[in-house]
C-alpha cells in the first residue's frame, strides 16, 4: 500500500495529499486524499465502521489470485453491499474492479450475487509476467 501510493503519487505529480495510504498503525490520509491505498485488512475495517462504503465510489482489489480469507470475505461482502449500496444511493453507485495477473475471470464473472445484472465487461491487458 505505502509503494503503491508513493508511485501514484509520484506520477500524479503532487506532494501526496491527494493520494494517501492506509495500513495497520499508519494513516496518511486527509480530506483531501482522492485515492487511498489501503491493506484488505484495513477494508474489512471499514466495512465494519460504514457498511455501505459511503465515502468509496470505486473499490479495487489487486491480486485477487492470491486467495486468502480476508480477500474471499472482502469478495462476498462486496457482493452484498454493493447492491444495497447502489440501491439506497443510486446517485452514487458503488464500482468493483478486481485485478489480477492469473484469476480465473470466469469464476468472478458468472458470480450473479455480485454481478445481478449479467456479467461485467473483462478486459485483458497483454503484459510480460516475471
Amino acid at each position: 500500500a505505502i509503494a503503491m501510493a508513493s508511485r501514484v503519487a509520484n506520477e500524479m505529480g503532487n506532494d501526496g495529499h491527494r493520494v494517501g495510504h492506509q495500513i495497520r498503525f499508519e494513516s496518511r490520509c486527509n480530506s483531501n486524499t482522492a485515492i487511498k491505498f489501503m491493506t484488505d485488512g484495513i477494508l474489512l475495517r471499514e466495512i465494519q465502521s460504514d457498511f455501505l462504503l459511503s465515502q468509496y465510489s470505486v473499490i479495487v482489489l489487486d491480486e485477487a489470485h492470491e486467495r486468502n480469507l480476508n480477500t474471499d470475505v472482502l469478495i462476498g461482502l462486496l457482493s452484498r453491499i454493493i447492491p444495497l449500496r447502489n440501491e439506497s444511493m443510486p446517485e452514487s453507485p458503488l464500482k468493483l474492479i478486481i485485478m489480477s495477473a492469473t484469476l480465473r475471470v470466469q469464476d468472478f464473472a458468472e458470480n450473479v450475487q455480485l454481478f445481478p445484472s449479467g456479467p461485467p465487461p473483462i478486459i485483458n491487458i497483454a503484459a510480460r509476467q516475471y
